[in-house]
């Protein structure tokens, strides 16, 4: 526990990296909340950043992990697919029954996978990258697109959400990593599946998704292609 705090705070690296699923669905849900920087973080750097470091010395950080959520009460969340729950339960984000939440956690599960694989090419040198992307991008990635294509669909015909009557984690989960793969000059390969274009559209237009897209203080895409 922490100390109790006027708004809840997320605390983690100058980027979006882990965090950006959580600051989109904080979005979707109005949450105001306190961000506290730590700076720019060299995976290469022994210490991760100054900032990261006194945080990590008072013992708040359960397992020596960022992103962390603090709740006005002191609760303190760590490791990002868990604060990511913790925020889509407590803002009724995570469905309208116990099935609708497993389903959210298959969405969750599945766009991770997606996002690290794609994550994954920023570190590959020329040689790899020429290899790894043919297979990337004409093999798997349509692939994944397809089946996230067939999964809305089977709820309301794909012109909703992706699980029940009302928005949720899932649906953030998912516009996120399309909006990865848009910044990153691949909407084309998204034009292919009708209903996710439609969705991603959809998405873009919710008022309270509009407003963290536009909002200055957003942090840089990440760019899969050159680091």
């Amino acid at each position: 526990m922490s100390a109790e705090l006027p708004l809840p705070r997320l605390s983690y690296f100058h980027a979006r990296g882990l965090a950006e699923k959580i600051r989109l669905l904080l979005a979707e849900a109005g949450v105001e909340y306190e961000y506290r920087d730590l700076g720019l973080y060299d995976a290469k750097a022994k210490v991760k950043t100054p900032e990261f470091e006194a945080i990590k010395a008072t013992g708040i950080l359960a397992f020596d992990k960022v992103p962390l959520w603090e709740e006005t009460d002191g609760f303190c969340v760590v490791q990002s697919k868990a604060v990511l729950r913790h925020i889509a339960r407590t803002r009724n984000l995570f469905g309208a029954n116990d099935r609708e939440a497993t389903a959210c956690d298959m969405i969750i599960d599945s766009v991770e996978e997606v996002s690290a694989r794609a994550l994954g090419l920023t570190s590959l040198d020329p040689d790899q990258l020429s290899e790894q992307l043919p297979l990337v991008l004409g093999e798997e990635l349509p692939n994944w697109l397809r089946m996230f294509e067939r999964f809305i669909a089977k709820n309301h015909g794909g012109e909703g959400f992706f699980v029940g009557d009302r928005v949720s984690v899932a649906d953030t989960m998912v516009f996120g990593m399309l909006e990865m793969l848009v910044d990153n000059g691949l909407m084309e390969v998204i034009e292919s599946y009708p209903r996710l274009r439609a969705f991603f559209t959809r998405m873009q237009q919710r008022p309270n998704i509009a407003r963290w897209l536009a909002d200055p203080k957003r942090f840089p895409p990440v760019q899969l292609l050159n680091g």
